[in-house]
């Protein structure tokens, strides 16, 4: 068996974030999640997938415009055209309260406001069953699990579909936890909801494929969908593929100079250094300029007021362009409980894991940027900085000292 798992194509998505495009760039921009979705049909085919799950937020909002509309329906009719079945749900941005007013292709199965299972059976005779729901409104603050069956002896895989994201009932978007999945014994899990790509649980798969296209600075990297194929032993294993040609990038560039550097040298060595590491695709690129870097006052002024940016996307390249430019800052470290930052950063790397967070995040959740990672997306390496910060809180609290005590 095999089989695509994506989620949150967003179609119809604004770009945020970004300044001084020329109309070509922009409208090259505004039909990026057109082309990854046509992608996916093509990896859809090639692959020769028994069928494709859609796990939510197929567009940005519950309102969609024609090109959108059009653009899912093309999709599905050439996926109806390989006989490939498809079995979608909608979430959160694209809430759906009347399924009635859509006229899907007869391949398409679209999961109800309520948790219902559909019956696949592949071209090699296995038998699949897949649950889940759709959203008929922006909300879905109960625990849907205990509606999802256990899976029975009478099929071969069990898969659930949820768009959702781990936490305690009340949470908005139809809250979890990784423990109370597992109970269910299905062969995957195919997530929706967060944009970025993750593994809440390595066997049974528990996965989240992140979004299609990045669509402001804060979703870097690759972006696509997860082919899912069955092993010799029964267990499925997921393999990312990437679906777009633009991407958000991260960047700092390699400048060393030992005195004051000029307006037009950093521009220069910005575009020439871009120009030799971008080559491939769109990169949309936030650069930021080492801390050791000395700016003399008007070229800071100018970093500050955005002239250097402005000159910067004036001499971009084929595949880059500068979203925006700024400094880093060197900051003083606390010691935490008299230990160096560097054996805290290794203690973080091998404790606070996805796996760990996924496990221990539903009772944390009284914490404020809990709430607001789980909402939005954050990186590992951001849990280890906010878990820290907590740590350092709590031992100056039992300690009775302040950030400040000598």
């Amino acid at each position: 068996m095999k089989f695509l798992h994506a989620a949150d194509l967003h179609l119809d998505t604004p770009f945020r974030g970004l300044s001084g495009l020329t109309p070509a760039l922009r409208e090259q921009l505004v039909t990026a999640p057109l082309r990854a979705l046509t992608r996916l049909v093509d990896l859809a085919v090639t692959e020769r997938v028994d069928f494709v799950l859609l796990v939510g937020d197929l567009f940005d909002q519950q309102g969609q415009s024609v090109q959108a509309q059009a653009a899912l329906m093309a999709a599905l009719e050439r996926l109806n055209t390989a006989a490939i079945p498809v079995i979608l749900s909608f979430g959160n941005h694209d809430f759906q309260a009347d399924l009635g007013r859509w006229h899907f292709p007869a391949n398409v199965h679209v999961f109800g406001s309520q948790v219902t299972t559909v019956t696949l059976t592949t071209a090699a005779q296995e038998r699949v069953a897949i649950s889940g729901f759709s959203y008929a409104q922006r909300w879905v603050t109960t625990d849907p699990i205990a509606d999802y069956p256990v899976k029975t002896a009478t099929v071969d895989y069990e898969i659930g579909t949820l768009h959702g994201q781990i936490g305690v009932a009340g949470d908005h978007y139809a809250p979890f936890n990784v423990g109370e999945l597992l109970t269910k014994r299905y062969d995957y899990w195919a997530l929706g909801h967060i944009h970025q790509r993750q593994t809440l649980n390595s066997q049974p798969p528990v996965a989240y494929p992140g979004n299609l296209q990045g669509r402001h600075r804060g979703e870097t990297g690759a972006k696509g969908c997860l082919i899912v194929d069955s092993q010799a032993d029964q267990t499925l294993q997921p393999v990312f593929h990437t679906l777009t040609d633009i991407e958000w990038a991260d960047w700092t560039p390699n400048i060393t100079s030992q005195e004051t550097i000029t307006r037009s040298d950093l521009v220069h060595q910005l575009a020439d250094q871009l120009t030799l590491s971008m080559n491939t695709g769109l990169k949309l690129v936030t650069i930021t300029l080492p801390a050791s870097l000395r700016l003399n006052a008007t070229v800071e002024l100018a970093l500050n007021q955005g002239a250097i940016l402005a000159q910067l996307q004036e001499q971009a390249g084929e595949h880059w362009w500068p979203v925006a430019i700024e400094q880093a800052t060197i900051t003083e470290v606390t010691p935490l409980f008299g230990i160096n930052a560097a054996t805290w950063q290794q203690v973080g790397d091998k404790v606070v894991t996805d796996q760990a967070v996924a496990e221990l995040a539903g009772k944390l959740l009284d914490e404020d940027f809990l709430n607001t990672a789980l909402l939005e997306d954050m990186s590992s390496a951001a849990w280890q900085q906010q878990v820290m910060r907590l740590l350092n809180d709590q031992y100056h609290l039992t300690m009775g000292v302040s950030d400040d005590a000598d």
